[in-house]
Parts: C-alpha cells; structure tokens; sequence
C-alpha cells in the first residue's frame, strides 16, 4: 500500500437517503458516517439491495428522482454536493473531479461511438485541450490499463468485456480525477480479467493521488485491495475501518458471518456459511438494528435501538478508526468462537 495522507476528499456525516414510495418513505441510507482520505482506496461491501449503490449515486448526483437526502451532509474536498443542481454538478464536479466506473461497461459505452469520440467528446467539455492532444492523453491511458494505443478507434463492440472494461476505466482516468467511484468493477468479467483489471486499478494508485470507493459484495476483494473498509446492512455501516484490523478483528456478527461465508485461506478445512433470512425494507425512521432478526446473538436490546458507531478501543490511537455498531461488540468475538466450537445441534449463544 502505498503512504496514507490525512487530507480528507470525500466525507459522510450522518447522512441519511430516502426515497418516496406507496408504502411511504424508504430509508436506503440510515444515519451514515465515512472519511476517506487521499490516495486511499475504501470498499463498501454488503448485499444487494443495502443502499451502496444509493451512496455512489449520491455522491456522483445520479440518485433516482424519487430519492433525496433527508439529512446529514456529503462533502467532496469540503463542498457540500447533496444540495447541487445538476448543472453545478456537471460543471464543477463530473468527470473532472469525480469519475464512475460502472458494473456493466457495454451498458455505459455509446456502440455508434469510436471510443476516441467518446473521449473526445468528454475533454471538449471540460477542458480547453485540442483534439490532437487529448486523443495523445487518451493513448497514454490505454497504455496504462494494457490495451494497444492503435485500438482507440475502435467501436465498442469490437472489445471483449474486459477489454470494455478497461476502456472505461481508461475514460474515468482521463481528466485525472481525484475521486473514482467503481461499482462491481470486476462482476462481469471471468477470473483472469477480474485479476487483471484489479492490478491496473492498483497500479493507478501507485502512479497518482486518486481515492476511491469500490463498491462490491465481495469482502475478500476489500481485504485484498483496499485500505480501508465499510460494512453495510439494510442502509446501515455496521463495522468500518482499516481492512487489517476488520480482517483480523471483526466485531459485528455481520462481518463475522459475512467472513465465514467466503474461503479463508487461513481455515481450508472450514465449512462455509450461510446468513439465513434477508434484510428487512426499513419504512421511516430506523430505531434499531437492522440486523436484529437474523443474527444468532441478538437480544431484546437490539431491537429496542439503532447502536451508535463506537470504536473497538477507545484508548487506541490510529490513523484509520476501527468503528462497530453493535451493543455485543466487546463480546462478539468470544461469542462466534463458541457458536463455532459447539457441536452441531448446539445452540447459538444468544
């Protein structure tokens, strides 16, 4: 990992989204706080449907137009975005400052486009540079993410999906934004790909100050190339802080069992596991653990509140913050130790 610096690009302070519905107003975010720093890489890992991409089109000003921020503030560099209109958006922040790597980059690339267009369109309205030269940037960036210089006339549809996606990652590179928001970057791309595309997103960290929010469900994927971490559950960041200590410390159920359910190459032997139930669609406000009802040591507390992130030491002084939001957190851990020595049949701890 390359040096980490305090200077703060994207903050979350107690952010709460809502989206209005026939059942009423749908809370997709509930009271969330994040930093993320310069040069830092953050993953935001959770199940379909936990408000992460909620939070990415937040801050990228693309939420549906039956969804707002009710409360809290999102701040890019120190400038509130949660109140901008779209054309302040666009002049000011799209592209240039904050770029989107999307899930599916046959979706986002235009097929009656030569990709150079595409490029060339985006330098021609946020910048002053001749075509010359931004088609010579846009050549340089293709050679960054490994595909040959000459292939930028190229139509999309003449690219394989992870020639595509790196296509995209070469256009959000290319107004040398300081934050890159990628969502499922690797999702549909088979192993090789996903590897390689995750070494040039690597790479990109190394040769410059970009930030980054990787959204995924993949937690292995956070511990393997982020430096920091936020859990989500039904709207709610129940365990973040830096992917060493979440990984060697976890103290929400839901990261514990989160874990249990990828392989670890620390237990070969061990059986995956199952999160049984699903989250629940929280309608107004959330008083209380959105996890209550499928973890197996909740108690009548659970339900009655929704935990504060706290941190796991207070005493403990560190560059990156390790937050829990669970009343059981100084005795979680002992808790799963012995769900998992129990013999099967056994109860849960609760």
């Amino acid at each position: 990992m390359s040096k980490q610096m305090s200077e703060s690009v994207l903050e979350f302070e107690d952010v709460t989204i809502q989206y209005s519905t026939a059942k009423g107003a749908l809370t997709a975010v509930s009271n969330v706080s994040f930093e993320l720093g310069l040069n830092e890489y953050l993953g935001l890992v959770g199940e379909s449907g936990c408000g992460k991409s909620t939070m990415a089109k937040a801050i990228i000003g693309a939420l549906d137009s039956n969804g707002r921020v009710t409360s809290g503030k999102i701040r890019y560099k120190g400038k509130e975005l949660q109140d901008m209109t779209e054309e302040e958006y666009n002049e000011e922040i799209r592209w240039k400052e904050i770029a989107w790597i999307p899930q599916n980059a046959m979706e986002s690339l235009d097929p009656l486009q030569k990709i150079s267009t595409q490029a060339v369109k985006i330098g021609k309205v946020h910048t002053d540079f001749p075509e010359d030269e931004i088609l010579d940037r846009f050549r340089h960036l293709f050679d960054i993410v490994g595909l040959p210089e000459s292939r930028i006339t190229d139509y999309p549809h003449e690219f394989s999906g992870g020639m595509q996606q790196r296509a995209i990652i070469a256009l959000a590179l290319f107004l040398r934004p300081s934050l890159i928001i990628a969502d499922e970057p690797t999702t549909a791309l088979d192993v090789i790909m996903q590897d390689q595309v995750l070494k040039y997103l690597d790479g990109i960290k190394e040769e410059s100050e970009t930030s980054m929010v990787m959204i995924t469900h993949d937690i292995s994927l956070v511990f393997e190339t982020c430096d920091k971490i936020a859990l989500m559950h039904s709207g709610q960041v129940v365990e973040s802080g830096g992917v060493r200590e979440v990984y060697y410390e976890p103290r929400h159920p839901y990261t514990i069992l989160l874990q249990r359910a990828f392989p670890d190459h620390r237990y070969p032997d061990q059986e995956l596991s199952k999160i049984e139930g699903h989250p629940p669609e929280t309608i107004g406000e959330v008083d209380y653990c959105s996890f209550a009802d499928r973890c197996p040591w909740a108690i009548e507390e659970c339900h009655a509140q929704e935990p504060p992130a706290s941190p796991v030491n207070k005493q403990q002084n560190k560059d990156i913050a390790h937050n829990v939001s669970c009343v059981r957190m100084d005795e979680i851990r002992e808790l799963a130790d012995l769900e998992s020595a129990a013999p099967r049949g056994g109860s849960g701890g609760k």
